[in-house]
């Protein structure tokens, strides 16, 4: 199957805590699998870059189908400074996975 390339961003924001810079992605892609065709589906990137330049960075992908749902919990990662490590517990605790 081929693999879809194309995707949209939605949302990009720049947070810095003086000692780190924090990137946020929200993107939007179109389903190719038989139980999300065509659907759109979100995925939330987060990077973080330290004074050093050393780059961290996780992408949860696929997360949500809904929009809206989707920038809730984008603002709420942007608002509380989520870092590539904490993503993957905020998804748990959030039960977003």
């Amino acid at each position: 199957m081929k693999k879809n390339l194309c995707e949209t961003l939605i949302i990009k924001e720049t947070k810095s805590d003086g000692e780190n810079k924090y990137y946020y992605e929200l993107i939007e892609r179109i389903g190719e699998t038989t139980a999300d065709w065509r659907l759109p589906l979100y995925t939330v990137r987060v990077t973080m870059t330290d004074n050093s330049g050393q780059e961290r960075c996780y992408e949860a992908k696929n997360l949500f189908s809904n929009k809206r749902e989707a920038i809730e919990f984008f603002d709420m990662i942007v608002r509380n400074l989520a870092t590539p490590i904490d993503l993957p517990y905020i998804l748990e605790d959030e039960n977003v996975v």
